[in-house]
């Protein structure tokens, strides 16, 4: 079984794709076994506001948030031979890993803001969702260097095609 990445919202099917390569790669890259599920969803402002609220408390947009379905440790690797993690297998035969929601609108302004592409800045959101639901934080300063060198790393390793 390969695992699945399922995209949906009002975004053109260019972005919709890079994202699931981009999360797929992610995948690979960390070594998780490839049964996983994930749900990307592209929302507007307004529902960015909403989700933001209602899961955290912030009555503002942002650009990406995470919600990891699995607890794992920093650079854990999932095993699917543990017993504790067979209740986590759905009908399907995946594990749904996590969700991640995406405001476009917020991405391109920080595309612009930072003089990259749309492209590079969706990837950038995509790797560093991916890493949250592997349990990757920046809370403290110190979490925060760790994960950004783990963003740097799958970045390089990670090729997309811009300017399509």
């Amino acid at each position: 079984m390969k695992s699945i990445i399922e995209v949906t919202g009002r975004v053109s099917s260019k972005y919709k794709e890079l994202a699931e390569k981009v999360a797929l790669d992610c995948i690979k890259c960390m070594s998780q076994p490839d049964k996983l599920e994930v749900a990307i969803k592209f929302v507007s402002e307004k529902e960015m506001i909403e989700i933001n609220s209602n899961y955290r408390g912030i009555s503002k947009v942002t650009d990406v948030l995470s919600f990891p379905a699995v607890d794992l440790k920093v650079g854990e690797i999932l095993d699917l031979d543990d017993e504790e993690n067979v209740y986590l297998i759905g009908d399907n035969g995946l594990i749904h890993f996590g969700d991640m929601a995406i405001c476009m609108v917020q991405l391109k302004k920080q595309a612009k803001e930072y003089g990259v592409s749309n492209e590079s800045e969706l990837k950038k959101l995509v790797i560093h969702s991916m890493l949250h639901f592997m349990g990757y934080d920046h809370i403290k300063d110190s979490d925060y260097e760790i994960m950004n060198k783990k963003e740097m790393v799958l970045d390089s390793l990670i090729k997309i095609k811009v300017g399509e």
